[in-house]
């Protein structure tokens, strides 16, 4: 099991674990890139520490606020073939109900979502949130779509938070590349 030390409202995930909850692991994040940009020759990986000013920036614009929900570190791929850029993958995690949602959300050149897929997750009843029939509607999605639960992505139920948490963080990605991109090319 892989364990996350991080502090949520005042609670640590270590409680989490102790509670009966088991890590899912879905997928490998090499894997997941080559099945994701297939041919890709490379992946270049860059990690970020966003600025005040960016995460003020992508608050604003993204309608949402960092928290304790949110990590500042921004871990993105370069996929690349042929000496050419064929998209970005940003691995992230997100805090459902009962644990950590860790997701790799790959964007297009365009910064279009071109797939939404769930590595791994501590959930008990998120569970449906890792499945492609959720997953699918954030496909072609991009700055200028809400991307809001209940208006144009439709929410698992039994599962609200995780579904709020997924599409709030993919969101806030979304915002967050159109502030980095300059640094990715």
């Amino acid at each position: 099991m892989r364990h996350v030390n991080i502090l949520v409202m005042g609670f640590s995930l270590a409680w989490i674990f102790c509670t009966g909850v088991q890590a899912r692991h879905l997928e490998d994040l090499d894997k997941a890139l080559q099945k994701i940009f297939k041919g890709a020759t490379a992946f270049e990986r860059f990690e970020f520490e966003l600025t005040e000013k960016q995460i003020a920036e992508v608050e604003r614009t993204a309608d949402l606020s960092f928290g304790t929900s949110h990590s500042l570190r921004v871990v993105v791929f370069r996929a690349v073939k042929d000496g050419s850029t064929v998209g970005y993958a940003f691995e992230d995690t997100v805090i459902g109900k009962w644990g950590p949602i860790h997701y790799l959300l790959a964007l297009n050149t365009d910064g279009s979502v071109k797939e939404a897929l769930v590595l791994d997750y501590d959930e008990i009843r998120g569970k449906p949130v890792a499945k492609r029939r959720f997953l699918r509607q954030y496909e072609g999605k991009g700055l200028q779509d809400p991307l809001r639960l209940r208006r144009d992505i439709d929410g698992v139920t039994g599962a609200t938070i995780s579904s709020r948490s997924m599409t709030d963080g993919i969101r806030k990605l979304l915002h967050i590349f159109e502030a980095i991109k300059p640094k990715l090319l």
